[in-house]
């Protein structure tokens, strides 16, 4: 078997019984069980990183803040909401360059942690190049408040520009 089918079905096998679990503690967790952060506590939290938010847009249970970051902009999923409430939260960013080929990818994400990147190749027949994307999720926790954001806002703003200076020479 060759590695990286040893590897799918490796990673496979261990997401399911984890999807399986999770989805049967949700559907018997009681009435009373934390919700998650106040949309209003994380964006207040990203403006006073210094960081400029625009206003909340809900799809479903997803509420999606697109943050300007002087010179980057990205966005800030928050995920699996209840009346205004998100457990977690997704950090995504996409850049264009020369640099952003799979190998180039592949290599940033072998030498770093947490924020992980992806190749998003262009659609057939278009002019629009490819892009690295990436992403960095958090859970938050019951009894951290909006103050647990503080190291994942600056993990990921650190190596999101790194991802940035690698693909695109533009990004400063």
């Amino acid at each position: 078997m060759k590695l990286t089918a040893l590897i799918a079905a490796t990673a496979l096998a261990l997401a399911l019984p984890v999807t399986v679990s999770h989805a049967q503690d949700a559907a018997s967790a009681p009435a009373g069980r934390w919700t998650g952060l106040p949309v209003s506590e994380i964006t207040g939290r990203l403006t006073a990183a210094g960081l400029t938010v625009s206003e909340p847009q809900a799809a479903g249970d997803r509420i999606y803040l697109r943050v300007d970051d002087g010179p980057l902009r990205w966005v800030l999923t928050l995920f699996s909401c209840t009346d205004g409430r998100c457990p977690d939260v997704q950090f995504t960013a996409a850049f264009t360059g020369p640099q952003a080929t799979e190998a180039i990818i592949g290599r940033w994400n072998g030498e770093r942690r947490f924020v992980k990147a992806f190749y998003a190749a262009p659609e057939e027949g278009s002019n629009v190049p490819g892009q690295a994307v990436a992403q960095y999720d958090v859970l938050l926790n019951e009894g951290g408040g909006a103050a647990q954001l503080d190291d994942p806002i600056q993990v990921w703003r650190s190596l999101a520009i790194d991802l940035g200076r690698t693909v695109s020479p533009q990004v400063q």
